[in-house]
């Protein structure tokens, strides 16, 4: 198993594979039909406009996992550009109301995980571990915080694993479902 640093795109993404979380309901407007779309938007502005995609390959070369970083004071859809660009399918297909609900740009003062994905079959082998690892070596040799969210409480051991601190929790709410977040830190 291999982990590095790769730029990839996602070209299909179904949510099955992913799991629907509480967060896609709400982004998605409680359409997760749509989620395929906002996937492939968020890891495209990551991997070539905003931030660093780190992915992991098994012995065949297939794609096992990754995970998008978005270094601080980068925003994810920050120009109009990005918007029409990359966000133009996933858009087409929100309702109004969503629309309404979804952030445009989210800025934070850390290297934010927005993705950590590993297969079913390949996790609890270190594979996540491998590509924190790698993210973290950047973080500390910048001098960044490394940050990022969780909605299932199942991620909670991982991230206490992954040296992650908790720094808090949240109930959210939005037009389309309430949903829970965990928040975690994890310092140069």
């Amino acid at each position: 198993m291999q982990a590095g640093r790769y730029v990839v795109v996602v070209n299909t993404v179904s949510p099955d594979v992913i799991g629907i979380d509480p967060l896609a309901i709400a982004f998605t407007g409680g359409d997760v039909r749509i989620l395929p779309y906002l996937i492939r938007a968020m890891v495209g502005a990551i991997a070539f406009m905003c931030g660093d995609i780190y992915a992991a390959f098994n012995e065949q070369g297939v794609m096992v996992g990754f995970q998008g970083w978005v270094p601080p004071g980068q925003l994810l859809f920050s120009t109009s550009e990005e918007q029409r660009v990359l966000l133009r399918d996933f858009n087409s297909r929100l309702s109004e109301k969503a629309k309404d609900y979804f952030p445009r740009a989210c800025e934070l003062n850390t290297y934010w995980c927005n993705f950590n994905f590993v297969a079913e079959e390949y996790q609890q082998q270190g594979i996540s571990k491998a590509m924190t690892d790698l993210a973290y070596q950047k973080a500390k040799s910048n001098g960044w915080a490394m940050a990022l969210a969780t909605t299932h409480v199942r991620n909670i051991a991982i991230y206490n694993r992954l040296d992650f601190e908790l720094m808090g929790y949240r109930n959210m709410q939005s037009p389309f479902i309430d949903w829970q977040v965990w928040i975690y830190v994890r310092r140069p």
